[in-house]
């Protein structure tokens, strides 16, 4: 069960799910991916996030921010920031550098961690300390091998293109916290336009469990409850050829459902290697010949899961 920073933070990290094709580029060129997510609790708008991304041939970044809006704004005032860069090594995605840094109302903390290329060690300077009153501590065990959840999520999007599947799992730490993400198969729905930016189509569902192993809260009425694979659901879907994104992702909580919504359309921004309607170049012979077939599991009102 999640409250509106963590569901806010859980979304940011979330955006992270998206292009697959970054090393199947047919040309050394980048292209960049502006993305914004509107957050509601209900039928409230509670929080925005952002993402822009740059993809080139064998590295990425990432600049992200969230904020609360409207009456969540005056009561629980959040913001959020995240810069990442990594490399793109054999198909995989790996951190070099992470800064993370949350402001409330109550507290402001920040976290900058680095990976080191080849052993992937890491080393972190945090903003204050760790209060181990208040939460776990960190375990070597939990951080050695582990990757930042960004990086995490775009491998399994990379494994969701191959296969047709999002069945994975991945250690994961942001320099505050550590955590187990497993991914699992909810089969595929066709998603309404409830919303006039929303999107409307045929998206692969994906269940999302995070299981906290260091840095979490001791005193937490959010996790009384053992997470289940569909409190949180991630929507994936073929937004242009050969180009998924998350367009909408629902977190279950005590006292109702969030959504974040991926507002279309207005995704890709045209730069070298890209043709001018801000469609993406066609995929080295080294890349999936075609995107995998999802197996539909119902279609409520359309005949035409993709128009």
């Amino acid at each position: 069960m999640v409250r509106i920073k963590s569901v806010t933070c859980c979304f940011a990290a979330a955006i992270a799910f998206l292009v697959w094709p970054v090393a199947a580029f047919a040309e050394p060129k980048t292209a960049s991916l502006q993305l914004t997510y509107e957050v509601e609790w209900g039928d409230v708008d509670v929080a925005t996030t952002t993402a822009d991304w740059v993809f080139g041939e064998d590295a990425f970044k990432l600049v992200a921010t969230s904020r609360t809006v409207g009456l969540t704004d005056t009561l629980r005032k959040y913001r959020g920031r995240t810069e990442l860069t990594g490399r793109i090594e054999d198909g995989q995605y790996l951190p070099h550098k992470l800064s993370i840094s949350g402001v409330s109302k109550r507290r402001s903390r920040e976290a900058f961690t680095t990976w080191a290329p080849g052993t992937g060690s890491t080393a972190t300077r945090r903003e204050p300390e760790l209060d181990l009153e208040k939460v776990f501590p960190l375990a070597d065990k939990h951080i050695d091998g582990a990757i930042d959840p960004f990086s995490a999520m775009l491998n399994a999007l990379s494994n969701i293109a191959r296969s047709g599947s999002c069945t994975g799992s991945e250690r994961v730490y942001d320099g505050l916290r550590t955590s187990e993400l497993t991914l699992h198969d909810f089969g595929t729905e066709v998603l309404e336009k409830d919303r006039p930016f929303a999107f409307e189509g045929k998206a692969l569902i994906c269940g999302l469990v995070s299981k906290p192993t260091g840095g979490h809260q001791r005193k937490s009425r959010w996790r009384e409850k053992q997470p289940k694979p569909e409190d949180v659901l991630i929507f994936v879907a073929e937004v242009r050829p050969e180009v998924f994104l998350p367009v909408r992702i629902q977190a279950k909580s005590f006292l109702g459902t969030v959504t974040a919504r991926l507002v279309m359309p207005g995704i890709w921004t045209p730069r070298a290697g890209m043709k001018t309607d801000g469609s993406v170049p066609r995929p080295s012979a080294a890349s999936p010949k075609s995107s995998p077939r999802l197996a539909t599991r119902r279609y409520p009102h359309t005949d035409d899961p993709m128009r």
